[in-house]
């Protein structure tokens, strides 16, 4: 009953991320523990896409950091049964506008550590989710070469 419940008080997210399951035609694969939904990057569609969380499905591209990147993601399915219909308007919209169209935007010349710095760090949505999702992103962000015209500190 608790389970149904929780699917309802989700029931927009879920809607979605299970159209756009059948849409990238992703296939379902399991990482510590965490069943993510794996989509090939084909097609104009999918180029754009660059991975979410819809309540309880993870849709992600093939990274090379799913080690960090799925959790996150798991971050923000807490985010999803916290915010229940709120959720996409609140945090989706944030996330998906300010945080991944602006830096994609905005940040093209920027390079990687301040790109990841400034997408994470400073991103409330992004900073939750990692907390939620156990992601030490100072760990992370410390195996990117930070160079001196860096515009973010390094992390301790």
């Amino acid at each position: 009953m608790k389970d149904k419940l929780l699917w309802l008080w989700q029931a927009p997210q879920h809607l979605l991320g299970l159209a756009l399951i059948a849409i990238t035609k992703a296939k379902p694969r399991a990482l510590d523990g965490t069943v993510y939904w794996h989509f090939e990057r084909k097609g104009w569609f999918t180029k754009f896409i660059s991975g979410g969380s819809f309540g309880a499905y993870i849709l992600m591209p093939q990274r090379s950091d799913l080690k960090t990147e799925v959790p996150h993601e798991g971050g923000h399915s807490r985010q999803s049964a916290r915010w229940g219909p709120l959720y996409l308007p609140v945090i989706g919209v944030y996330s998906a506008v300010f945080c991944n169209l602006w830096d994609r935007w905005f940040h093209k010349s920027w390079e990687t550590y301040d790109r990841i710095y400034w997408y994470y760090m400073t991103r409330w949505t992004e900073r939750q989710a990692d907390r939620l999702g156990g992601v030490d992103r100072a760990k992370a962000l410390r195996r990117i070469p930070r160079t001196e015209k860096a515009r973010f500190p390094a992390v301790a």
